[in-house]
């Protein structure tokens, strides 16, 4: 079996640009809550889901790199295998890529308290269009308009 060829440097380098370019992504979602603009909702779901995916991908192979080495897969085994390894700079890299997982995870959290109230509203909006429609009696039970729901019809002596 080939030995795990792993450059803790390049890989969290590249984890920690692709953490930024999901900051992006939720930072556009959150302008596109905030306007209502519900067709860059839909692109930018597509993007976040294709973005979280390589996120875990990458992820995955750091953590992999953990095992091979006998660390466990959290921040205390990474902390202990870039203290194993010789590659100047990961800690830094590893330190800034915390910091915007967190950021991520900050945008993320608002980003779900928005999209509640934005459906909290469309429930609201809805439930009052439906009851204007009940009360205002436009069609019949035979499906045909009832223009003149009670009261005195012109001509009605």
């Amino acid at each position: 079996m080939q030995a795990m060829v792993f450059d803790p440097l390049a890989a969290i380098t590249c984890e920690r640009d692709e953490t930024q370019n999901f900051i992006d992504l939720l930072e556009r979602e959150q302008r596109a809550l905030r306007q209502a603009d519900v067709s860059s909702l839909l692109t930018l779901a597509k993007e976040k889901a294709q973005q979280a995916q390589q996120l875990i991908r990458l992820a995955d192979v750091r953590n992999r790199w953990l095992v091979t080495l006998g660390y466990t897969r959290d921040r205390n085994g990474m902390e202990q295998g870039l203290q194993s390894c010789d590659s100047p700079g990961a800690a830094d890299a590893w330190r800034e890529l915390l910091q915007l997982a967190e950021t991520a995870s900050q945008l993320n959290k608002i980003n779900g308290i928005l999209i509640g109230q934005r459906l909290r509203y469309n429930q609201q909006a809805l439930s009052v269009l439906q009851a204007a429609t009940r009360s205002a009696g436009l069609y019949g039970a035979d499906g045909q308009p009832t223009l003149f729901s009670g009261g005195r019809q012109l001509g009605e002596g």
